[in-house]
Protein backbone atom coordinates (compact mmCIF):
# COMPACT_ATOMS: atom_id res chain seq x y z
CA UNK A 1 0.00 0.00 0.00
CA UNK A 2 2.66 2.44 0.72
CA UNK A 3 4.46 2.09 -2.76
CA UNK A 4 0.91 2.52 -4.26
CA UNK A 5 0.44 5.69 -2.26
CA UNK A 6 4.38 6.50 -3.40
CA UNK A 7 3.94 6.26 -7.33
CA UNK A 8 0.25 7.91 -7.34
CA UNK A 9 1.82 10.32 -5.75
CA UNK A 10 5.00 10.85 -8.06
CA UNK A 11 2.82 10.45 -10.88
CA UNK A 12 -0.04 13.07 -9.91
CA UNK A 13 3.10 15.52 -8.90
CA UNK A 14 5.06 15.19 -11.97
CA UNK A 15 1.94 16.89 -13.78
CA UNK A 16 1.11 19.27 -11.41
CA UNK A 17 4.91 20.68 -11.49
CA UNK A 18 5.13 20.26 -15.57
CA UNK A 19 2.11 22.42 -15.52
CA UNK A 20 2.21 24.63 -12.84
CA UNK A 21 6.01 25.42 -13.46
CA UNK A 22 5.42 25.45 -17.58
CA UNK A 23 8.52 22.68 -17.88
CA UNK A 24 8.22 20.33 -20.05
CA UNK A 25 6.26 17.22 -17.83
CA UNK A 26 8.78 14.64 -19.95
CA UNK A 27 11.86 15.78 -17.96
CA UNK A 28 10.07 15.74 -14.65
CA UNK A 29 8.71 12.32 -15.90
CA UNK A 30 12.57 11.01 -16.31
CA UNK A 31 13.84 12.66 -12.93
CA UNK A 32 10.74 10.72 -11.28
CA UNK A 33 11.37 7.37 -12.99
CA UNK A 34 14.85 7.59 -12.39
CA UNK A 35 14.75 8.66 -8.22
CA UNK A 36 11.74 6.04 -8.11
CA UNK A 37 13.65 3.63 -10.25
CA UNK A 38 17.05 3.72 -8.43
CA UNK A 39 16.23 4.69 -4.55
CA UNK A 40 13.04 3.56 -4.05
CA UNK A 41 13.05 0.10 -6.33
CA UNK A 42 16.70 -0.62 -6.41
CA UNK A 43 16.94 -0.93 -10.27
CA UNK A 44 19.93 -0.28 -12.19
CA UNK A 45 20.25 2.96 -13.65
CA UNK A 46 20.97 0.85 -17.48
CA UNK A 47 17.65 -0.72 -16.87
CA UNK A 48 15.68 2.33 -15.65
CA UNK A 49 17.08 3.64 -19.27
CA UNK A 50 15.95 0.04 -21.04
CA UNK A 51 12.32 1.69 -20.13
CA UNK A 52 13.00 4.46 -23.01
CA UNK A 53 10.32 3.54 -25.64
CA UNK A 54 12.86 3.84 -28.57
CA UNK A 55 10.33 2.44 -31.24
CA UNK A 56 8.04 4.91 -30.12
CA UNK A 57 10.91 7.48 -30.42
CA UNK A 58 12.12 6.79 -33.63
CA UNK A 59 8.56 6.12 -35.39
CA UNK A 60 7.17 9.91 -34.11
CA UNK A 61 10.84 10.90 -34.92
CA UNK A 62 10.84 9.62 -38.43
CA UNK A 63 7.40 10.58 -39.66
CA UNK A 64 8.01 14.37 -38.68
CA UNK A 65 11.29 14.92 -39.32
CA UNK A 66 9.94 13.69 -43.04
CA UNK A 67 6.90 15.81 -43.12
CA UNK A 68 8.94 18.68 -42.54
CA UNK A 69 10.13 19.40 -45.54
CA UNK A 70 6.91 20.06 -46.98
CA UNK A 71 5.66 22.18 -44.08
CA UNK A 72 9.39 24.39 -44.40
CA UNK A 73 9.05 25.02 -47.98
CA UNK A 74 5.25 26.18 -48.01
CA UNK A 75 3.83 22.75 -49.97
CA UNK A 76 0.95 21.37 -47.67
CA UNK A 77 -0.06 25.10 -46.93
CA UNK A 78 -0.52 26.14 -50.76
CA UNK A 79 -1.91 22.57 -51.38
CA UNK A 80 -4.63 23.78 -48.68
CA UNK A 81 -4.93 27.54 -50.26
CA UNK A 82 -5.63 25.75 -54.05
CA UNK A 83 -7.76 23.17 -52.50
CA UNK A 84 -10.13 26.17 -50.27
CA UNK A 85 -9.76 28.66 -54.05
CA UNK A 86 -10.74 25.85 -55.70
CA UNK A 87 -14.75 26.12 -53.75
CA UNK A 88 -14.83 29.91 -54.85
CA UNK A 89 -17.85 28.32 -57.21
CA UNK A 90 -19.42 26.89 -54.53
CA UNK A 91 -18.78 28.98 -51.02
CA UNK A 92 -21.47 26.74 -49.04
CA UNK A 93 -18.63 24.01 -49.42
CA UNK A 94 -15.84 25.78 -47.93
CA UNK A 95 -15.81 24.54 -44.35
CA UNK A 96 -16.36 20.95 -45.86
CA UNK A 97 -13.51 21.52 -47.51
CA UNK A 98 -11.74 22.77 -44.47
CA UNK A 99 -12.99 19.93 -42.91
CA UNK A 100 -11.54 17.22 -45.72
CA UNK A 101 -8.52 19.23 -45.63
CA UNK A 102 -8.11 18.63 -42.10
CA UNK A 103 -8.97 14.99 -42.49
CA UNK A 104 -6.16 14.23 -45.06
CA UNK A 105 -3.17 16.31 -43.93
CA UNK A 106 -3.65 14.77 -40.46
CA UNK A 107 -4.18 11.27 -41.84
CA UNK A 108 -2.15 11.03 -43.99
CA UNK A 109 0.82 11.68 -41.30
CA UNK A 110 1.81 15.48 -41.44
CA UNK A 111 0.62 15.53 -37.68
CA UNK A 112 1.32 19.08 -35.50
CA UNK A 113 2.29 20.20 -39.53
CA UNK A 114 -1.43 20.25 -40.02
CA UNK A 115 -2.21 22.59 -37.18
CA UNK A 116 0.46 24.87 -38.23
CA UNK A 117 -0.69 24.94 -41.21
CA UNK A 118 -4.66 25.06 -41.35
CA UNK A 119 -5.97 26.62 -38.31
CA UNK A 120 -3.75 30.23 -39.63
CA UNK A 121 -5.42 29.44 -42.76
CA UNK A 122 -9.02 29.03 -41.83
CA UNK A 123 -8.97 32.13 -39.45
CA UNK A 124 -7.86 33.91 -42.16
CA UNK A 125 -10.73 32.72 -44.62
CA UNK A 126 -12.92 33.64 -41.82
CA UNK A 127 -11.58 36.83 -41.92
CA UNK A 128 -12.21 37.34 -45.96
CA UNK A 129 -15.17 35.37 -46.14
CA UNK A 130 -17.29 36.66 -43.29
CA UNK A 131 -17.03 33.08 -42.17
CA UNK A 132 -18.05 32.40 -37.94
CA UNK A 133 -14.78 32.19 -36.54
CA UNK A 134 -15.71 29.40 -34.88
CA UNK A 135 -17.46 27.55 -37.50
CA UNK A 136 -13.53 28.40 -39.03
CA UNK A 137 -12.37 26.44 -36.36
CA UNK A 138 -14.71 23.60 -35.80
CA UNK A 139 -13.90 22.59 -39.61
CA UNK A 140 -10.03 22.09 -39.42
CA UNK A 141 -9.94 21.04 -35.62
CA UNK A 142 -12.59 18.20 -36.13
CA UNK A 143 -10.77 16.77 -39.19
CA UNK A 144 -7.53 17.01 -37.74
CA UNK A 145 -8.19 15.45 -34.52
CA UNK A 146 -9.73 12.02 -35.45
CA UNK A 147 -7.30 11.66 -38.41
CA UNK A 148 -4.90 11.78 -36.26
CA UNK A 149 -5.54 7.78 -35.37
CA UNK A 150 -5.00 6.17 -39.10
CA UNK A 151 -2.07 4.08 -39.33
CA UNK A 152 0.69 6.22 -40.37
CA UNK A 153 -0.49 9.05 -38.44
CA UNK A 154 1.67 10.17 -35.55
CA UNK A 155 -1.02 9.98 -32.74
CA UNK A 156 -2.31 6.42 -34.54
CA UNK A 157 1.30 5.42 -34.80
CA UNK A 158 1.76 6.31 -30.94
CA UNK A 159 -1.66 4.80 -29.33
CA UNK A 160 -0.90 1.38 -31.30
CA UNK A 161 2.78 1.27 -29.27
CA UNK A 162 1.17 2.31 -26.58
CA UNK A 163 -1.37 -0.77 -26.59
CA UNK A 164 0.92 -3.07 -27.52
CA UNK A 165 2.80 -1.80 -24.66
CA UNK A 166 -0.27 -3.02 -22.63
CA UNK A 167 0.60 -7.02 -23.66
CA UNK A 168 -1.84 -6.80 -26.97
CA UNK A 169 -0.75 -8.48 -30.01
CA UNK A 170 0.10 -5.73 -32.99
CA UNK A 171 -3.16 -7.57 -34.63
CA UNK A 172 -5.60 -6.83 -31.36
CA UNK A 173 -3.70 -2.80 -31.27
CA UNK A 174 -4.90 -2.37 -35.21
CA UNK A 175 -8.62 -3.19 -34.49
CA UNK A 176 -9.04 -1.55 -30.72
CA UNK A 177 -6.70 1.97 -32.66
CA UNK A 178 -9.82 0.96 -35.56
CA UNK A 179 -12.64 1.83 -33.30
CA UNK A 180 -10.65 4.45 -32.03
CA UNK A 181 -10.60 6.10 -34.96
CA UNK A 182 -14.65 4.95 -35.61
CA UNK A 183 -15.83 6.72 -32.55
CA UNK A 184 -13.37 9.83 -33.29
CA UNK A 185 -15.30 10.19 -36.86
CA UNK A 186 -18.92 9.52 -35.23
CA UNK A 187 -17.88 12.85 -32.60
CA UNK A 188 -16.49 15.02 -34.52
CA UNK A 189 -18.51 14.80 -37.64
CA UNK A 190 -21.82 15.34 -35.66
CA UNK A 191 -19.88 18.52 -34.08
CA UNK A 192 -18.83 19.57 -37.36
CA UNK A 193 -22.32 19.13 -39.13
CA UNK A 194 -23.75 21.04 -35.96
CA UNK A 195 -22.03 23.57 -35.79
CA UNK A 196 -22.67 24.33 -39.95
CA UNK A 197 -25.65 24.51 -39.06
CA UNK A 198 -25.61 26.40 -36.23
CA UNK A 199 -23.29 29.21 -37.63
CA UNK A 200 -25.05 28.87 -41.20
CA UNK A 201 -22.11 27.26 -43.61
CA UNK A 202 -24.28 27.63 -46.37
CA UNK A 203 -24.19 31.43 -46.48
CA UNK A 204 -20.60 31.52 -46.30
CA UNK A 205 -19.77 33.80 -49.43
CA UNK A 206 -15.93 34.38 -51.27
CA UNK A 207 -15.99 37.24 -52.96
CA UNK A 208 -12.61 38.27 -51.51
CA UNK A 209 -10.51 34.98 -52.03
CA UNK A 210 -7.97 35.39 -54.33
CA UNK A 211 -6.02 32.77 -56.50
CA UNK A 212 -3.05 31.45 -54.70
CA UNK A 213 0.46 31.44 -56.41
CA UNK A 214 1.05 28.39 -58.36
CA UNK A 215 3.24 25.59 -57.26
CA UNK A 216 7.40 26.37 -57.40
CA UNK A 217 9.54 23.43 -58.35
CA UNK A 218 10.39 22.29 -54.84
CA UNK A 219 6.75 22.17 -54.26
CA UNK A 220 6.07 19.75 -56.86
CA UNK A 221 8.95 17.56 -56.27
CA UNK A 222 7.79 17.08 -52.22
CA UNK A 223 4.28 16.83 -53.05
CA UNK A 224 5.81 13.90 -55.75
CA UNK A 225 7.92 12.57 -52.66
CA UNK A 226 4.78 12.60 -50.29
CA UNK A 227 2.42 10.66 -52.93
CA UNK A 228 5.12 7.76 -53.50
CA UNK A 229 5.91 7.55 -50.03
CA UNK A 230 1.56 6.84 -49.25
CA UNK A 231 1.31 4.43 -51.88
CA UNK A 232 4.11 2.64 -50.33
CA UNK A 233 2.83 2.70 -47.21
CA UNK A 234 -0.79 2.64 -48.32
CA UNK A 235 -0.45 0.09 -51.59
CA UNK A 236 1.74 -2.26 -50.18
CA UNK A 237 -0.36 -3.86 -47.75
CA UNK A 238 -2.76 -3.80 -50.22
CA UNK A 239 -1.34 -5.45 -52.53
CA UNK A 240 -0.58 -8.19 -49.82
CA UNK A 241 -4.12 -8.76 -49.23
CA UNK A 242 -5.07 -8.92 -52.86
CA UNK A 243 -1.99 -11.56 -53.71
CA UNK A 244 -1.15 -12.88 -50.51
CA UNK A 245 0.92 -15.95 -52.22
CA UNK A 246 3.08 -13.72 -54.15
CA UNK A 247 6.65 -14.25 -52.91
CA UNK A 248 7.62 -10.74 -53.72
CA UNK A 249 5.10 -8.93 -52.57
CA UNK A 250 5.29 -11.00 -49.08
CA UNK A 251 8.97 -10.00 -48.65
CA UNK A 252 8.25 -6.20 -49.29
CA UNK A 253 5.06 -5.86 -47.28
CA UNK A 254 6.35 -8.33 -43.79
CA UNK A 255 8.84 -5.89 -44.19
CA UNK A 256 7.24 -2.80 -44.20
CA UNK A 257 8.28 -0.64 -41.34
CA UNK A 258 6.64 2.75 -41.03
CA UNK A 259 10.13 4.49 -39.24
CA UNK A 260 12.18 2.66 -41.90
CA UNK A 261 10.01 4.10 -44.95
CA UNK A 262 10.02 7.81 -43.48
CA UNK A 263 13.72 7.79 -42.73
CA UNK A 264 14.43 6.60 -46.71
CA UNK A 265 12.13 9.45 -47.99
CA UNK A 266 13.36 11.88 -45.38
CA UNK A 267 16.94 11.38 -47.03
CA UNK A 268 15.08 11.20 -50.95
CA UNK A 269 13.34 14.91 -49.90
CA UNK A 270 17.49 16.25 -48.55
CA UNK A 271 19.25 14.36 -51.97
CA UNK A 272 16.40 16.54 -54.11
CA UNK A 273 16.95 19.80 -52.17
CA UNK A 274 13.40 20.45 -51.70
CA UNK A 275 14.52 21.96 -48.26
CA UNK A 276 17.20 22.73 -45.46
CA UNK A 277 18.26 19.70 -43.69
CA UNK A 278 19.09 21.24 -40.44
CA UNK A 279 15.74 23.46 -40.49
CA UNK A 280 13.92 20.74 -40.69
CA UNK A 281 15.40 18.90 -37.67
CA UNK A 282 14.87 21.91 -35.89
CA UNK A 283 11.16 21.48 -37.18
CA UNK A 284 11.00 17.57 -35.49
CA UNK A 285 8.81 18.39 -32.10
CA UNK A 286 11.40 17.06 -29.61
CA UNK A 287 9.30 18.87 -26.58
CA UNK A 288 6.13 16.60 -27.88
CA UNK A 289 8.54 13.65 -27.91
CA UNK A 290 10.33 14.23 -24.77
CA UNK A 291 6.90 14.47 -22.84
CA UNK A 292 5.51 11.38 -24.11
CA UNK A 293 8.60 9.19 -23.94
CA UNK A 294 9.54 10.51 -20.50
CA UNK A 295 6.29 9.52 -19.05
CA UNK A 296 6.41 6.19 -20.50
CA UNK A 297 9.30 5.39 -18.72
CA UNK A 298 7.67 6.56 -15.39
CA UNK A 299 4.64 4.25 -16.29
CA UNK A 300 7.09 1.22 -17.16
CA UNK A 301 8.48 1.70 -13.51
CA UNK A 302 5.19 2.43 -11.67
CA UNK A 303 4.52 -1.03 -13.83
CA UNK A 304 6.67 -2.38 -12.16
CA UNK A 305 6.17 -2.30 -8.71
CA UNK A 306 2.63 -3.58 -9.26
CA UNK A 307 0.34 -0.13 -8.57
CA UNK A 308 -1.00 0.02 -12.22
CA UNK A 309 -2.64 -3.59 -11.54
CA UNK A 310 -4.12 -2.86 -7.99
CA UNK A 311 -5.61 0.15 -9.24
CA UNK A 312 -7.34 -2.09 -12.37
CA UNK A 313 -8.50 -4.64 -9.99
CA UNK A 314 -10.15 -2.02 -7.90
CA UNK A 315 -11.86 -0.43 -10.63
CA UNK A 316 -13.13 -3.59 -12.14
CA UNK A 317 -14.48 -4.72 -8.97
CA UNK A 318 -16.00 -1.45 -7.87
CA UNK A 319 -17.27 0.21 -10.91
CA UNK A 320 -20.03 -1.74 -13.33
CA UNK A 321 -18.53 -2.24 -16.63
CA UNK A 322 -21.49 -0.44 -18.26
CA UNK A 323 -20.58 2.96 -16.49
CA UNK A 324 -16.42 2.47 -17.12
CA UNK A 325 -15.88 3.11 -20.73
CA UNK A 326 -17.78 6.65 -19.64
CA UNK A 327 -16.17 7.22 -16.62
CA UNK A 328 -12.67 6.59 -18.70
CA UNK A 329 -13.65 8.68 -21.70
CA UNK A 330 -14.41 11.86 -18.47
CA UNK A 331 -11.37 11.41 -16.48
CA UNK A 332 -9.37 11.29 -19.60
CA UNK A 333 -11.44 14.35 -20.88
CA UNK A 334 -10.76 16.36 -17.56
CA UNK A 335 -7.05 16.02 -17.51
CA UNK A 336 -7.04 16.63 -21.41
CA UNK A 337 -7.84 20.01 -20.53
CA UNK A 338 -4.82 21.17 -18.54
CA UNK A 339 -2.11 18.22 -20.58
CA UNK A 340 -1.24 17.20 -23.65
CA UNK A 341 -3.26 13.52 -24.72
CA UNK A 342 0.03 11.85 -25.17
CA UNK A 343 0.53 12.49 -21.43
CA UNK A 344 -3.32 11.19 -20.75
CA UNK A 345 -3.12 8.32 -22.90
CA UNK A 346 0.06 7.11 -21.22
CA UNK A 347 -1.39 7.66 -18.24
CA UNK A 348 -4.21 5.66 -18.74
CA UNK A 349 -3.31 3.09 -21.30
CA UNK A 350 -2.23 0.45 -18.83
CA UNK A 351 -5.13 0.22 -16.62
CA UNK A 352 -6.93 -1.31 -19.50
CA UNK A 353 -5.99 -4.97 -19.44
CA UNK A 354 -7.00 -5.77 -15.86
CA UNK A 355 -10.60 -3.21 -15.95
CA UNK A 356 -11.06 -5.17 -19.44
CA UNK A 357 -10.79 -8.88 -17.30
CA UNK A 358 -13.54 -7.80 -15.76
CA UNK A 359 -15.23 -8.89 -19.00
CA UNK A 360 -15.56 -5.04 -20.85
CA UNK A 361 -14.43 -4.34 -24.01
CA UNK A 362 -10.29 -3.48 -23.95
CA UNK A 363 -10.81 -1.75 -27.60
CA UNK A 364 -13.80 0.57 -26.55
CA UNK A 365 -11.58 1.52 -23.11
CA UNK A 366 -8.75 2.34 -25.37
CA UNK A 367 -11.57 4.03 -26.91
CA UNK A 368 -12.80 6.16 -24.74
CA UNK A 369 -9.06 7.22 -23.09
CA UNK A 370 -8.33 8.53 -26.78
CA UNK A 371 -10.97 9.81 -28.12
CA UNK A 372 -11.78 11.35 -24.60
CA UNK A 373 -8.51 13.62 -24.75
CA UNK A 374 -9.11 14.47 -28.18
CA UNK A 375 -12.45 15.89 -27.35
CA UNK A 376 -11.02 18.37 -24.65
CA UNK A 377 -7.31 19.27 -26.56
CA UNK A 378 -9.49 21.99 -28.17
CA UNK A 379 -9.86 23.90 -25.37
CA UNK A 380 -8.24 26.95 -25.37
CA UNK A 381 -5.77 26.02 -22.92
CA UNK A 382 -4.13 23.50 -25.70
CA UNK A 383 -2.18 24.23 -28.79
CA UNK A 384 -4.90 23.79 -31.30
CA UNK A 385 -7.11 25.90 -29.11
CA UNK A 386 -4.46 28.40 -28.32
CA UNK A 387 -3.26 28.99 -31.88
CA UNK A 388 -7.22 29.59 -33.07
CA UNK A 389 -7.99 32.20 -29.93
CA UNK A 390 -4.54 33.74 -31.17
CA UNK A 391 -5.81 34.29 -34.65
CA UNK A 392 -8.87 36.10 -33.78
CA UNK A 393 -8.00 39.89 -34.38
CA UNK A 394 -11.36 41.27 -34.00
CA UNK A 395 -10.95 42.33 -29.99
CA UNK A 396 -14.63 42.07 -29.40
CA UNK A 397 -14.66 38.73 -30.66
CA UNK A 398 -11.96 37.25 -29.16
CA UNK A 399 -13.19 36.56 -25.26
CA UNK A 400 -16.79 35.31 -26.91
CA UNK A 401 -14.66 33.15 -28.84
CA UNK A 402 -12.29 31.49 -26.25
CA UNK A 403 -15.39 30.81 -23.65
CA UNK A 404 -16.89 29.31 -26.74
CA UNK A 405 -13.71 26.78 -27.42
CA UNK A 406 -13.95 25.56 -23.37
CA UNK A 407 -17.83 24.84 -24.06
CA UNK A 408 -17.11 23.22 -27.28
CA UNK A 409 -14.29 20.86 -25.47
CA UNK A 410 -17.24 19.88 -22.75
CA UNK A 411 -19.86 19.55 -25.55
CA UNK A 412 -17.72 16.92 -27.24
CA UNK A 413 -16.27 14.71 -23.84
CA UNK A 414 -20.44 14.63 -22.94
CA UNK A 415 -21.32 13.50 -26.19
CA UNK A 416 -18.94 10.83 -26.12
CA UNK A 417 -19.50 9.72 -22.92
CA UNK A 418 -23.30 9.70 -23.60
CA UNK A 419 -22.54 7.51 -26.73
CA UNK A 420 -20.28 5.37 -24.48
CA UNK A 421 -22.99 4.92 -22.14
CA UNK A 422 -25.20 3.75 -25.08
CA UNK A 423 -22.99 1.45 -26.52
CA UNK A 424 -22.20 -0.30 -23.24
CA UNK A 425 -25.44 -0.25 -22.57
CA UNK A 426 -27.19 -2.23 -25.72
Amino acid sequence: MTILLVCSVVVVAVIILGTVTRTNIGLWAIFAAYVLGAFFLGMKPSLILGMWPTKLFLMLFAVTFFYSFAVLNGSLEKLALHAVYACRSIPWAIPVMLYLLGFILSGIGAGDGAIVLLIPAAMSIAKITGMNYFLAAASTICGISYAGATPISTIGIFIRELMEHCGYSPEAADSFANKTFFHGFIVFTLVFVLSYIIFRGYRVKADGIERPEPFEGKQKITLGIIILYLCVMVLAPLLHLGIPENPIVDLFANNLNIALVSFFFALVSILSRVGDEKKAFLRVPWSALTTLCGMCMLISIVTETGTVKVISDYLSSHVSGTFSPALFSLFSGIMSFFVSGFVVNTTFFPLVPGVAAGGVDPGLLFSAIAVGAMGTAVSPFSSMGAMAVSLVDDEKKRPSFFVGMILWAGINIAVYSILLLLISLY
